[in-house]
């Protein structure tokens, strides 16, 4: 990795977080990329990537760490498009490691991503939850069932969508459940 920070000053001292953000920006140079301090004085990474550059930047993370760590995938609705944050860990044999935040979007219009479970096999029930909450389509995912929503949830109804209208009141399975407004049924 390049020992230049960002900025371009020499001489300074590169955090491995900065080596990993000025790896990424060199590598994908319309990339956003950023090294945030947290409120625990931790380095962490961020970086917004267009869908199209997504699958080459995992393959990429993967490339600068064999052993990287996929932690979550987090589906967003964020009004016009949908987000999908995706944490990992990098170089933790060598502490403190490398916390990456990667964010990819997409439209409403056409809510698809390229699934990333053949590079992390553990983003697949993350990519799966994100399908059935807020509707984003992983293309090329291996497996489609649902994690959370029972088999006769109607289609096209996303949870987790700001702009959802909700389930229609006949397919509400609530057996008195104590917690659902109104207290149990009688």
């Amino acid at each position: 990795m390049s020992e230049t920070p960002a900025n371009g000053v020499t001489g300074v001292k590169v955090s491995k977080a900065e080596k990993v953000a000025n790896a990424i920006a060199e590598r994908f140079p319309n990339a956003q990329v950023e090294v945030k301090t947290n409120k625990w004085n931790r380095e962490r990474v961020w970086v917004r990537v267009e869908k199209s550059e997504y699958r080459e930047l995992m393959k990429f993370i993967k490339e600068l760490d064999g052993n990287a760590h996929y932690s979550i995938g987090i589906e967003q609705d964020l009004g016009e498009e949908l987000g999908f944050l995706n944490h990992l860990v990098i170089y933790y044999d060598d502490a403190p490691a490398v916390s990456l935040i990667v964010d990819v979007r997409t439209s409403k219009d056409e809510p698809t991503l390229p699934d990333v479970s053949d590079i992390f096999p553990i983003a697949l029930q993350f990519e799966r939850e994100g399908m059935e909450m807020v509707g984003i389509e992983f293309e090329g995912a291996p497996d489609r069932r649902r994690l959370f929503l029972p088999d006769d949830f109607p289609e096209g109804i996303y949870p987790l969508r700001l702009d959802d209208k909700g389930v229609p009141e006949e397919m509400v399975h609530n057996a008195g459940h104590p917690y659902k407004i109104g207290g149990a049924k009688k």
